[in-house]
């Protein structure tokens, strides 16, 4: 049986460490020999609080060999060199945090120099019988066809359970005119955006430091979430807030761009560079806050959309069986 690790950062507990976490449930629950490896290697490796309800098992170690499958994402593609036998695939969970270097000049100056050793320098398409890739938006896809890959797996990934509600049990109760943001994805166009609507009766909350269950609430109580972010790949938090009844804006970046990753009717996606963009949102969001009801039913479509994605998920990762089974 083909032996799948999962290499992820150790103590990350953002969007693309829980893809990676979801990926070994699913393989696992298929059948499939799936472990996480953290990086960098220690003795002591333990899963994350936060990742313990995947049950995914921990191995401290890396053995390269024919039947190992190294699965990878697209920020730690060096590992492409640093193995002489196992299969590495290449997880797509974003395109833009490929190229993304450090901002201080340290930092680059470090990666400069550990990108100068042949182990270490990013993997760029170089022809390889042992590199595989996967995609998790369709940005990606597209992305990868143009780098003359055709024959990438689909690999999408899921919102928490716990936020992925029914649309029988969306709250009814009135809403409270509060947009949502993540202060992490285009804050500087959101600071914009706050700045324009003063005055409108609209009042903006950051998104940080939030349970589950307290997001879950605030996702149910509010009118509103708004992300003009890169949308680097099919993001988490719109598709979990619209799950819970917000009605979700966006800007066009990125994913964002195309109607497969973000499938939102065009009232709902907002260029930033437009002409006259701040007051064109300030009458956008005005108008939902006025009549949340029937902005909640055009995005019916949306949450129909996001709430199958668990299954999608499973049944393409079960399929990384086979396809590696025929590949070695």
């Amino acid at each position: 049986m083909t032996r799948f690790r999962i290499l992820c950062p150790r103590n990350t507990l953002t969007g693309g460490p829980e893809a990676l976490h979801q990926l070994g449930a699913a393989m696992r629950e298929a059948g499939l020999d799936a472990a996480m490896v953290y990086l960098p290697l220690r003795a002591d490796s333990r899963t994350p609080d936060k990742f313990l309800r995947y049950g995914v098992p921990v191995q401290d170690r890396l053995d390269d060999a024919a039947d190992v499958v190294l699965v990878v994402g697209e920020t730690a593609t060096d590992w492409v060199w640093r193995v002489r036998q196992a299969h590495v695939l290449i997880w797509w969970l974003s395109v833009d945090f490929h190229f993304r270097r450090p901002d201080k000049w340290t930092k680059r100056a470090k990666l400069w120099l550990r990108e100068r050793l042949p182990r270490n320098r990013a993997y760029a398409f170089q022809p390889h019988p042992r590199v595989h890739h996967a995609w998790q938006s369709d940005y990606a896809r597209r992305f990868l066809l143009r780098q003359g890959v055709a024959d990438a797996l689909p690999l999408t990934d899921y919102i928490a359970p716990a936020l992925t509600v029914p649309e029988a049990d969306l709250p009814t109760a009135p809403r409270r005119n509060v947009c949502l943001y993540n202060p992490k994805k285009g804050w500087a166009f959101t600071q914009q955006l706050i700045a324009a609507c003063e005055g409108s009766g609209i009042q903006f909350v950051p998104l940080q430091g939030y349970t589950e269950a307290q997001l879950r609430e605030l996702f149910g109580s509010s009118k509103l979430y708004i992300d003009f972010g890169e949308h680097p790949g099919r993001d988490r938090i719109p598709r979990e807030a619209a799950a819970s009844g917000c009605i979700v804006l966006t800007g066009r970046r990125g994913s964002a761009a195309n109607p497969i990753d973000v499938p939102l009717p065009d009232f709902y996606k907002v260029d930033e560079n437009a002409p006259g963009v701040l007051g064109l949102l300030r009458e956008r969001l005005m108008a939902v806050c006025a009549d949340d009801a029937t902005h909640r039913a055009a995005q019916a479509a949306y949450r129909a959309w996001i709430r199958p994605q668990r299954d999608i998920f499973r049944a393409e990762a079960a399929a990384l069986g086979p396809a590696f089974s025929r590949a070695r």
